[in-house]
């Protein structure tokens, strides 16, 4: 296990959003996770967020993943995603948001909403293929130059996505952009999951991001 690998994962109880995938694939490829949400006794609607000392819970660990989706859950869960990412930044805390669609598609627009509110607290903003096209179409901006446009834009470190059907990984950061076909199938939430496992024990520079984009294809690892 990595010591640099240590993550804390905001979520819904039900652990079916798109952040408890990822997390759990994590978990698979040597990451310590704490798992935050209510209690068996809540609602997650309306949780008592404010017995979250996040400060606590994020001292010394090196990613916060939360789903986009989480902000549309209620009042108590939107409140504590959005203070999440302050404390995170505070700590040093890498916040990874995964922009997946809600269930309500209608929803979508205020979803999008809350996170550029946030947009520059997050250091990895990915996007599942379906978001991608419809904040795509959203903002009005080509597919093929979204990625680039919202890091340019949002001033966001790390803006990626990743193609199940094709193994393509897409990525936008601060040297310029990858794309990366990868040998082995790997989910979405598998292939984040490796990406960031790779980011921990890399800088940030083109040739180790590119490592780090294909790194189930380097350690040979297959995730389901």
């Amino acid at each position: 296990m990595s010591n640099h690998f240590s993550i804390v994962n905001f979520r819904h109880p039900d652990s079916l959003d798109a952040g408890s995938l990822v997390s759990k694939s994590a978990i698979e490829a040597g990451a310590k996770v704490d798992v935050i949400t209510s209690q068996k006794d809540e609602t997650f609607s309306d949780f008592n967020y404010g017995n979250v000392d996040w400060r606590n819970i994020l001292q010394h660990k090196h990613w916060l993943i939360l789903s986009s989706t989480t902000v549309l859950e209620g009042d108590s869960p939107s409140s504590a995603w959005g203070a999440s990412m302050i404390f995170g930044e505070l700590e040093g805390t890498k916040t990874v948001m995964i922009v997946d669609m809600p269930k309500d598609n209608d929803k979508i627009t205020e979803m999008w909403g809350q996170i550029v509110t946030r947009i520059r607290q997050i250091h990895i903003l990915f996007f599942t293929k379906e978001a991608l096209n419809i904040i795509s179409a959203l903002e009005n901006i080509p597919t093929s130059s979204l990625l680039s446009d919202i890091r340019i834009k949002g001033l966001v470190p790390i803006v990626c996505s990743y193609d199940e059907i094709s193994h393509i990984a897409k990525i936008a950061h601060s040297s310029g952009e990858l794309s990366i076909q990868l040998e082995c199938q790997l989910t979405y939430y598998s292939w984040l999951a490796n990406f960031i496992f790779g980011l921990s024990s890399t800088n940030s520079n083109k040739s180790e991001i590119r490592h780090a984009a294909s790194y189930a294809d380097n350690s040979k690892i297959a995730f389901n």
